[in-house]
């Protein structure tokens, strides 16, 4: 497991950062008081390579005016230093040893800071960066300070070789593009990407240090995010960076207010009729078989009167799960229509597998136990499905949903299909 490096020689504050972290973000970490306890610590966990992040106090009784950052970063562990005042010289200092992050400790407005910057360093390893400039100096450069906040970096020379790591990578989150490049400038690149990728889904962020204000608009207007003048420090440019991430990211939380079931995580019905409308209209057009597939607790009404409603909401979510994970193709839908009620949406070859995949779930369910308050429970599904492509996505919904309730009336834990 992961784990943080706090070094600090003031105990008090060691353990209210710990306490604050491990509350706030649910992060293991340990304490050292002392370089000499650090290099203990890490040479520990060397081999497993355990220590994803260290928070360093500036000045240490074995290791004044930060000579215990050097240690660290030879051992290739980013590092947020703390410091008790700020100091420009002190800053520079650090920020020339290609440090995570360095943060002032005066008041708990600055442990909020601490929290978010150590979250937001945590969680860069799982997103995509990708630099494009024809310098190698700036290229190198960038590369090295994203490296260094933990984001997974790919680097390209120019715009048609960004194109091409697209293709392969097309979940890249944040482009980083110079202006001037020979074979495609950072203009005709932003272009190109933005005729697939909407700006609150890539960001893309445009440098260059030829044309000064006259050429942001032209940037700006064309779909950029952000533009950053060359040169630029290295804490302008994390600032700018992960500005834009987080934007990202408030974004795809706000969408998935708008389209999922808080109880689930599952799409709720307003997005399954919005995506489920263009998957449709595709099939129709390329002659696909798509089917609709309702799936509802059998008396459910029960599990809520006998075992209570959280018991009621532990067989929801344990339904989700189920149909989650059965259905993980990209052009799946699965969502949660209201109650106990669910609905799919999902290409297949022919009837035969169709019915044959939905058994295999219906078993899947009715083996299925839930450990509840002492209890095992035990439920099952009736399963209406419209196999047919009619005319308009309303009506293999009202279709799909007519087979349920006739598998409901007719004895539960089956499956009806027309």
């Amino acid at each position: 497991m992961k784990k943080i490096l706090i070094i600090d020689d003031d105990k008090t504050i060691a353990k209210v950062i710990l306490k604050v972290l491990n509350k706030r973000i649910g992060i293991d970490a340990e304490i050292a008081h002392s370089l000499k306890e650090a290099k203990s610590i890490i040479e520990h966990h060397d081999n497993n390579n355990n220590i994803s992040l260290v928070i360093c106090d500036y000045n240490l009784p074995d290791s004044p005016e930060g000579g215990a950052i050097d240690y660290i970063i030879s051992k290739k562990i980013p590092i947020i230093v703390l410091t008790a005042s700020y100091d420009i010289d002190i800053r520079d200092k650090m920020m020339s040893k290609k440090i995570a992050d360095y943060i002032v400790k005066r008041s708990t407005k600055d442990l909020d800071y601490l929290v978010s910057s150590v979250n937001r360093i945590l969680k860069n390893s799982s997103i995509k960066v990708l630099i494009v400039d024809d310098s190698t100096v700036y290229r190198d450069t960038m590369s090295g300070v994203l490296s260094n906040q933990l984001y997974n970096v790919f680097i390209a020379k120019g715009g048609k070789e960004a194109l091409t790591i697209f293709e392969k990578n097309p979940d890249i989150k944040i482009v980083i593009t110079d202006y001037n490049m020979p074979d495609m400038d950072g203009l005709q690149l932003l272009i190109e990407l933005r005729k697939k990728y909407k700006k609150d889904k890539l960001a893309i962020i445009v440098t260059s240090g030829y044309g000064g204000s006259n050429e942001i608009p032209k940037f700006l207007k064309a779909g950029a995010n952000d533009y950053i003048n060359k040169p630029f420090s290295t804490e302008e440019f994390i600032c700018r960076v992960n500005f834009n991430i987080e934007l990202l990211e408030m974004i795809e939380i706000l969408r998935d207010y708008a389209n999922k079931d808080p109880m689930t995580g599952l799409f709720n019905r307003r997005y399954f009729v919005e995506a489920g409308l263009v998957i449709h209209a595709t099939a129709k057009r390329n002659n696909v078989n798509i089917a609709t597939l309702m799936f509802d607790i059998d008396k459910f009404k029960s599990i809520n009167d006998t075992f209570g409603h959280d018991a009621g909401d532990k067989a929801i979510k344990t339904l989700a799960q189920i149909l989650s994970s059965s259905f993980k193709r990209k052009t799946d839908i699965v969502a949660r229509f209201g109650g106990e009620e669910f609905c799919i949406l999902t290409s297949y070859e022919d009837e035969r597998n169709l019915l044959g995949f939905a058994e295999e779930i219906r078993q899947k369910i009715e083996q299925t136990t839930i450990d509840y308050a002492h209890h095992t429970i035990k439920f099952t599904s009736s399963i209406g499905i419209c196999k047919t492509c009619f005319d308009t996505l309303e009506q293999m919904i009202k279709l799909a949903d007519e087979r349920l309730y006739e598998a409901k009336n007719t004895g539960r834990n089956k499956i009806c299909i027309c």
